[in-house]
């Protein structure tokens, strides 16, 4: 899995992408041109969220989550950005990655 960091490439997904709202995330994807090009994928988490220890932790229940969505997909030519939403704390995991799974589906038009 590669990270997107570049503040530019997060800006291009949100005017340009896909948004995918879950229980627990909000999810903007953008299809690249290049069928062959890496899935990459950015994480955001707000102070709304919650103190510094709240957001650490949803935002490795997020990243946890699409390992475990990458280790039986192998999606490509997908830049992802995940926003955490304050419920992303203590929503049950098992939802939270069915709601990545959908929502993947969604933005790959396969739902």
């Amino acid at each position: 899995m590669l990270t997107l960091k570049a503040s530019s490439d997060f800006q291009r997904i949100a005017k340009q992408g896909k948004k995918w709202t879950g229980a627990a995330f909000i999810m903007l994807g953008l299809k690249t041109d290049n069928e062959t090009a890496p899935f990459r994928v950015g994480f955001t988490v707000s102070r709304r969220v919650g103190n510094a220890v709240e957001r650490n932790r949803a935002k490795r229940r997020l990243r946890e989550m699409v390992r475990r969505f990458l280790k039986h997909n192998k999606p490509q030519g997908f830049d992802i950005v995940l926003i955490a939403k304050a419920q992303a704390r203590e929503t049950d995991f098992s939802t939270i990655c069915a709601d990545f799974e959908k929502g993947m589906a969604a933005l790959a038009g396969r739902r």
